[in-house]
């Protein structure tokens, strides 16, 4: 299991160049890539992102590639044409103005500032093989961050479904006494309220146990167990199991309410309380979990 905040970091050197790269995650509904780097990485940049989507499941990645001082880049002269001409008339406006008797010489135009410059020739990449293997540096160190954390978080999911499992628990205690108690409690109410029984009197009592039997909760408990399973199951999965958890919690938030409902009882409505309150702490950190 993995959570989805990490960051991750790896430089390698590819000929004359010196490569960073810095991966930052942190948790989204679905997997979305910003990727961040020099224009000669162009021709790549499609292919990085789809490599990364293979290896990160869901998740907002950041992803920074620079190339750093250690790195030579090609440099080519820059000549400033049109400050070259506004420099030229200008000398040529002093010359006149004192009468210097020589002319401007190339040695003296060439020296002035911004008329030379150098700038970098940006060449396109396409380098993938040897780049990957500064990638996969980054993902590993990203990796081991999320890891770790996912431990953390599954620890505490454990913990909260055994939580689950003991109030489910006393809650079957309770069920299993409550049909009976239930329909003992209607009749008690008729009996208290001097209402002669009909003719029809078998009838009547079939409608109480009807009644009582509506109160039955054993599905809802069964299909929660069940649920309960199959989060535990996916706690041990070295997959992306964040959505597939988030639905089973809706799931089992919708039988307790329903049990509850249906039971009517005290002590089961205080433990369904505890059930949800633990319920709505693993919703909140299943929305990290990749």
């Amino acid at each position: 299991m993995k959570s989805m905040t990490g960051y991750g970091r790896a430089e390698g050197r590819i000929g004359n160049s010196l490569w960073m790269v810095e991966i930052r995650t942190v948790n989204h509904r679905f997997l979305d890539i910003y990727l961040k780097a020099p224009r000669s990485l162009s021709p790549l940049e499609l292919t990085i992102k789809k490599y990364l989507g293979s290896q990160i499941k869901r998740g907002r990645v950041d992803i920074t590639i620079q190339m750093g001082n250690g790195g030579t880049n090609s440099f080519r002269p820059k000549l400033n044409f049109p400050l070259a001409h506004e420099y030229f008339q200008l000398l040529q406006k002093l010359r006149e103005e004192f009468s210097f008797p020589e002319g401007i010489s190339l040695g003296q135009f060439i020296g002035l500032p911004e008329i030379i410059s150098l700038e970098p020739v940006e060449e396109n990449f396409n380098q993938w093989e040897e780049f990957r293997f500064i990638l996969d540096q980054a993902l590993i160190s990203l990796n081991e961050m999320r890891e770790n954390e996912g431990k953390v978080l599954q620890q505490e999911l454990q913990q909260r479904i055994q939580n689950i499992h003991n109030a489910l628990a006393n809650i079957e205690n309770y069920a299993s006494q409550l049909t009976n108690f239930t329909r003992e409690k209607l009749l008690k109410r008729f009996q208290d309220l001097n209402i002669p029984l009909a003719i029809d009197e078998p009838r009547f009592l079939s409608e109480i146990f009807f009644l009582a039997e509506r109160s039955d909760i054993t599905e809802e408990i069964t299909r929660i167990k069940s649920h309960l399973a199959q989060c535990a199951a996916l706690l041990e999965l070295p997959d992306a199991v964040g959505r597939k958890l988030e639905f089973i919690f809706q799931e089992i938030n919708r039988e307790v309410t329903t049990m509850s409902t249906k039971a009517n009882d005290l002590r089961i409505s205080q433990a369904v309380v505890e059930i949800k309150s633990d319920l709505e702490k693993m919703r909140e950190q299943v929305q990290n979990i990749e």
